[in-house]
């Protein structure tokens, strides 16, 4: 079975909160081993053995991690996607306080029955398992997982702020010194955007295009795109080589978002009168990557590239066409026989000396 890339990305998120859970538990393991040695103990219980409590520790860290991390990643995607950071965290420890004292009492009652052997009742073992989930010994567990759990949402909160992947170039400084790189660049916006806000309001049409880049995200992110930047009412969206070209990824997003707005299209008529059309352009080259910014930092791509692929998506309006890219873009991708392609000419792009092979694509039913 495929996995999708949005799949696969959930998957990975999962993972490293399951990691970080296990080293968590393992380090309280060892914590409390020390304070159990330490001269200010009072001792160590008969039926203390550290190695079993540290296989717990690591299972117990296993298995809320899978939980959680499975919880968190998937609601924070499905629910908390249109909504804001206080939203989540408001929401996030709501139910991390209910699914505590639920999952605490059931593990409480679990424990206290084993404990208990022979003697144990029903009546006896809730009263006993009430006692320790509401004793004051219990309040640093309660804090400090609280703490991790909405840590996490934060997160989870940030990665998706810069994009996948992008935190993670961040941390490892991969373009803390410049780089020079290829890739493939798509510029898309959407069509009669000055017509449209005089028409609905520019409230109203600021939550069109809130809608409209929430949207189409997943379309983005299923052809292994990354989302560049947001300017105004256009979206900058970018490939490695490697990726874009890779069953021609980056002419499947289009025709993706394109397909996935059509299933949307009553909503947005319902809610906004009418629905979005775009234009997009596609080329690719080499660019200089690197971080930039002091107080508010960024990776940002500079080239030719960038300033080619916003003038090809200018003469979609000339050409009377939603999708344009170059002639050798399209001759680098990789299982392309799905599109027919349909040629233009040679075209002088506005600001350039050279002109460029300049195509549209019809998807091949």
């Amino acid at each position: 079975m495929k996995i999708s890339p949005q799949l696969r990305i959930d998957i990975t998120k999962i993972g490293v909160i399951t990691i970080c859970y296990i080293l968590i538990n393992i380090y309280e393991a060892f914590y409390n081993q020390g304070v159990l040695m330490s001269p200010f103990s009072l001792g160590v219980p008969e039926t203390y053995d550290f190695k079993s409590i540290l296989v717990i520790s690591a299972f117990m860290g296993l298995i809320i991690g899978l939980l959680a991390g499975s919880v968190m990643v998937f609601v924070n995607y499905k629910l908390f996607q249109k909504k804001s950071f206080r939203f989540a965290l408001l929401a996030t420890a709501i139910s991390y306080v209910v699914l505590y004292f639920i999952i605490a009492f059931f593990v409480n009652i679990a424990l206290t029955w084993n404990r208990l052997g022979d003697s144990a009742s029903i009546t006896k073992v809730t009263t006993i398992s009430i006692n320790n989930l509401t004793a004051i010994y219990t309040l640093p567990y309660f804090v400090l997982w609280g703490a991790i759990t909405l840590l996490t949402i934060f997160f989870l909160q940030v990665n998706d702020k810069f994009g996948p992947g992008v935190l993670r170039k961040f941390l490892a400084g991969k373009y803390f010194q410049p780089r020079g790189e290829q890739r493939i660049f798509m510029f898309l916006d959407i069509k009669s955007s000055t017509s449209i806000a005089e028409k609905i309001g520019h409230t109203k049409y600021f939550k069109l295009l809130k809608d409209f880049f929430a949207d189409i995200t997943s379309p983005i992110i299923e052809s292994r795109g990354e989302i560049y930047q947001y300017v105004g009412d256009e979206v900058v969206i970018c490939w490695s080589l490697k990726n874009g070209i890779k069953d021609a990824n980056c002419i499947k997003c289009y025709f993706n978002i394109k397909n996935k707005i059509d299933e949307l299209a009553p909503n947005y008529k319902k809610r906004y009168g009418l629905v979005p059309e775009f234009k997009a352009g596609l080329h690719y080259g080499n660019v200089t990557a690197g971080e930039i910014g002091s107080i508010k930092r960024d990776i940002i791509y500079s080239g030719d590239v960038l300033n080619t692929t916003s003038r090809i998506q200018e003469q979609c309006k000339s050409y009377d066409v939603n999708f344009l890219l170059s002639r050798r873009t399209f001759d680098l991708l990789e299982n392309k026989d799905q599109f027919e392609l349909i040629p233009l000419g040679n075209i002088e792009l506005r600001g350039k000396q050279d002109k460029i092979n300049l195509n549209t694509v019809r998807l091949i039913s």
